[in-house]
């Protein structure tokens, strides 16, 4: 399948050889930023010029005067827009495609569903950006930075993926380890501060100091320092936590298990990059994360600042709003106001919190309401089509994958769309 995949690949490498400048548009979360990462050095390796330009979404519009437009982590569930394209355009992204393209002018279109490869799970966009760099030279160190893209989307490391893990292995880019799949510093800041795993420790000190007596773990310890036999309590420790909390147990194996080590990256923990990258995109801060996948020292100091932040704002976020939660008849859901992110709290409650039913999070900001969905694979619900179709009744656009989707609408319609949602939801679930 990613033979498949790969003439594509060569399509778009054909195109971009043809181009001295490369407009690249990205989205801003882990997957996006990193894709363009990747395609990026590809570019400047080439000796290529290019532009990067950060997206929440393509319905933000192209205006660009660049005869090759690059669209990552999306443009798949955008036909109409890429239609209107006037340029050649790549598309590398790994969202189900949505309708016919009517392209202008030349279209490269590399995705792997098209390819027989399940986007949600199996390659990421980063992942589908470095099978595009690796058949432009000799570009195998990119497999690091491909893994910020698979991580940050909660990908499985299977197919696709794990042939990118096992080049940058094979390559010494990439070194596999075994412990905790979580970010580094003192024990006790990594876990007060943690979103994944959401341990529930925030605004908790002395439950926090109290979990680590019982465990005999130094709070102040580094992370990272801990030997096998501390690794071994503090991970058992943690299991028991989350099992006590009913969150949804497959969990467990993104975090305890192989550990990713970036041997060339200006951050080696995976998971630390991921979210340090993360965050820069969802603080509107890509390109500073976009600087640390590139490698730029000048920026690293500023990147690590910006994801403590994030992570404290968004378990204050949590912790505020946690018993706004509401039921619905298939879906639970959270309706907020002015709320600095949405995403990461969908994906904490619905992973952590409430695992038996999919989640909404709608935040009105800016005259606009976002909306992120999450799932898990154990739901019978595809929320990608579930928000499309919402979206679509009440005027706005959604999509997405089976288990993480979002949407935007008018402000005023979000009571309708989110009863929609509950309904499409039930239909799938034959509750309906």
């Amino acid at each position: 399948m990613l033979d498949i995949l790969r003439v594509e690949a060569l399509k778009a490498a054909e195109l971009i050889k043809e181009s001295d400048f490369a407009h690249i548009y990205t989205h801003y979360d882990a997957d996006g930023i990193s894709a363009a990462a990747v395609i990026a050095s590809a570019l400047h390796r080439l000796e290529k010029s290019f532009q990067v330009t950060f997206l929440k979404g393509l319905n933000e519009g192209v205006e660009s005067d660049a005869e090759l437009i690059i669209l990552a982590d999306m443009g798949s569930g955008y036909p109409d827009i890429v239609s209107q394209i006037d340029a050649n355009v790549i598309i590398i992204d790994h969202h189900f495609p949505a309708g016919r393209i009517e392209p202008k002018r030349k279209l490269v279109h590399v995705n792997p569903h098209l390819a027989g490869l399940d986007g949600t799970f199996e390659l990421s966009a980063s992942g589908t950006a470095y099978l595009v760099a690796s058949v432009l030279g000799e570009n195998s160190d990119l497999a690091a930075i491909a893994l910020v893209g698979i991580l940050g989307d909660k990908q499985k490391i299977v197919a696709g993926n794990a042939e990118i893990v096992r080049q940058g292995v094979e390559k010494g880019y990439i070194e596999i380890g075994r412990g905790l799949n979580i970010c580094s510093g003192s024990v006790r800041d990594v876990l007060r501060l943690s979103i994944e795993p959401f341990l529930d420790f925030y605004g908790k000190e002395d439950e926090l100091d109290d979990f680590l007596k019982k465990v005999g773990i130094d709070a102040e310890k580094d992370i990272d320092e801990l030997n096998e036999e501390e690794l071994m309590r503090l991970s058992n420790a943690i299991v028991l936590r989350l099992l006590k909390r009913g969150v949804y147990e497959d969990i467990i194996e993104d975090f305890i298990g192989e550990k990713f080590i970036l041997k060339n990256e200006l951050i080696t923990n995976a998971v630390m990059l991921t979210d340090v990258v993360n965050a820069c995109g969802r603080a509107s801060a890509c390109s500073i994360g976009f600087a640390v996948c590139m490698k730029d020292e000048n920026y690293l100091e500023k990147a690590i600042n910006i994801w403590r932040e994030f992570q404290e704002g968004v378990l204050h976020e949590l912790v505020t709003r946690r018993g706004d939660i509401k039921e619905g008849d298939c879906i639970r859901y959270l309706i907020m106001d002015n709320a600095a992110t949405t995403a990461p709290i969908a994906s904490i409650v619905s992973r952590y919190l409430f695992s038996d039913r999919p989640f909404v999070a709608v935040n009105v900001k800016n005259s606009v309401a976002k909306v992120s969905a999450r799932s898990n694979p154990k739901i019978p619900v595809d929320l990608g089509e579930v928000l499309r179709k919402a979206a679509m009744k009440v005027g706005g656009r959604g999509g997405g994958h089976r288990v993480a989707a979002g949407a935007n609408i008018s402000p005023d319609r979000v009571e309708e769309f989110v009863k929609e949602v509950d309904r499409l939801c039930c239909a799938e679930l034959g509750s309906g």
